[in-house]
C-alpha cells in the first residue's frame, strides 16, 4: 500500500482570510487546518511533487518559499509530505515561526521517519487515546493529497 502528503498545515484560523486561487482549507482534529496541495495546485503553482523525500531537495523550492511566506504572514504553520510504500518511505516538514518569533535555523527542515509527528507537536498537538500525533489529527483518513479535494466536491 502507497501512501503520499504535501500539505500546509495551521492551528485553526492561522491562515491568512485572503489564500491563493484554488486553495482550500480542511479541518482536522486537534484544533488543525489543513490546506492539501494536490496535482491541481501543484500544476497551476509549478509546485515539485514532494521536493524533499522523492527529489532530495535540501533547499525548499522557490514556489514553496512563497506559499510558506504567504500563508504564514498571520502564525506558524508547517509544510509537510511524505511519500510511504510497503511500509518504508520519508517524511519531512519545514517549520514557519510566526512572524517576529525566534527560530533555530537548523531545526526548520527536517527529513526523517517522524517529521510529520514532529512538526504537529510543535503546532501543539498532543497525542490522545494512544494515536501519535498523525493519527490524532486524522492525516490517516486518505491515503493520497488528491482525494483529500475529493472529499470537497
Amino acid at each position: 500500500m502507497t501512501y503520499s502528503i504535501q500539505a500546509f498545515i495551521a492551528v485553526q484560523g492561522g491562515f491568512p482570510a485572503a489564500l491563493p486561487d484554488g486553495a482550500i482549507v480542511l479541518p482536522l482534529g486537534s484544533g488543525m487546518q489543513m490546506i492539501p496541495l494536490g496535482s491541481a495546485m501543484r500544476r497551476r503553482y509549478a509546485i515539485p511533487f514532494l521536493p524533499l523525500t522523492d527529489d532530495g531537495a535540501t533547499v525548499l523550492p522557490a514556489t514553496l518559499q512563497a506559499f510558506c511566506a504567504r500563508l504564514g504572514a498571520h502564525g506558524p504553520l508547517a509544510y509537510i509530505e511524505a511519500e510511504l510504500f510497503g511500509g518504508s518511505g520519508m517524511q519531512a516538514h519545514v517549520l514557519m515561526p510566526a512572524p517576529g518569533a525566534d527560530a533555530d535555523a537548523d531545526a526548520m527542515m527536517r527529513v526523517s521517519d517522524d517529521a510529520i509527528n514532529r512538526a504537529l507537536s510543535w503546532l501543539g498537538v498532543t497525542p490522545v487515546h494512544g494515536k501519535d500525533e498523525f493519527a490524532t489529527v486524522g492525516l490517516d483518513k486518505h491515503r493520497e493529497t488528491d482525494a483529500w479535494l475529493d472529499e470537497t466536491k
